[in-house]
């Protein structure tokens, strides 16, 4: 963990000034840095570093502190995370956390959010450009309190997994506006689902006499279309609700 939790607009202005890469015992604690052995040659650390760098929105820079974690999975290669937590309350929904090359996941860069859940990354993308440009979008939102739809879809998804006898936990992937996808337990196949707040809003593919209602979100997946499940039957698609915002 970073010594004294300094801000990250200071922890970058450490960085340009090479106090992190100067010899001693010191310098990795300032930097957060001290759970990896060699960190100047480690080149993930430095890529996650680079990440850090990138970040512009002055909500996470003022009020967020980072340090950095090194895990060795039992099985795959090690692999690093940072982690962005508040400067005054550790434990909030706004924290975040970003992975790199993790063997346990499909892309490259890994963002999972404590507002999206533990149950699977809000975003995943193959360079560091796109992930801190969404990290810098997504400070706009957590500053300003703002839930965007996919977290309510996300949990809609999830309550018609359990539903349909999943267990919980299971991980949930975001596919795109309004698309999700899961690996039955239960079968093994993987299942589309897509949800949405208003029928208006339902992206191309979705069957509003097959979509089931879940916490106000029509929730519809082809591989269950027609499968009589308890307590879901379809919904009338006669009055659209008011369109929604837009999601990223």
């Amino acid at each position: 963990m970073t010594e004294g939790n300094i801000p990250v607009r200071k922890w970058q202005e450490l960085f340009r000034a090479g106090a992190f890469h100067k010899d001693g015992y010191r310098a990795p604690y300032q930097a957060g840095w001290d759970d990896f052995y060699d960190p100047l040659n480690n080149k993930g650390l430095q890529n996650l570093s680079k990440l850090v760098m990138s970040i512009t929105h002055p909500f996470v820079l003022d009020n967020y502190h980072v340090y950095f974690l090194h895990h060795t999975p039992a099985i795959g290669p090690m692999f690093g995370c940072v982690y962005f937590d508040l400067l005054a309350d550790e434990r909030s929904k706004k924290s975040f956390r970003v992975s790199l090359d993790s063997p346990h996941e499909r892309k490259k860069w890994v963002l999972e959010t404590r507002r999206y859940g533990d149950d699977g990354p809000e975003f995943e993308c193959g360079d560091i450009r796109r992930m801190s440009r969404y990290i810098n979008n997504m400070a706009h939102e957590l500053e300003q309190d703002i839930q965007p739809a996919f977290i309510a879809e996300k949990e809609a998804v999830s309550l018609y997994a359990g539903i349909c006898g999943e267990p919980r936990g299971l991980y949930i992937y975001r596919e795109g506006d309004h698309r999700y996808s899961y690996t039955s337990f239960l079968d093994g196949r993987q299942r589309m689902v897509i949800a949405a707040a208003s029928l208006e809003d339902a992206p191309p593919g979705f069957v509003p006499e097959q979509a089931r209602s879940v916490r106000g979100i029509y929730v519809y997946c082809p591989e269950d279309a027609g499968i009589p499940l308890p307590g879901l039957a379809p919904q009338s698609a006669d009055k659209p609700q008011k369109r929604k915002e837009h999601q990223r």
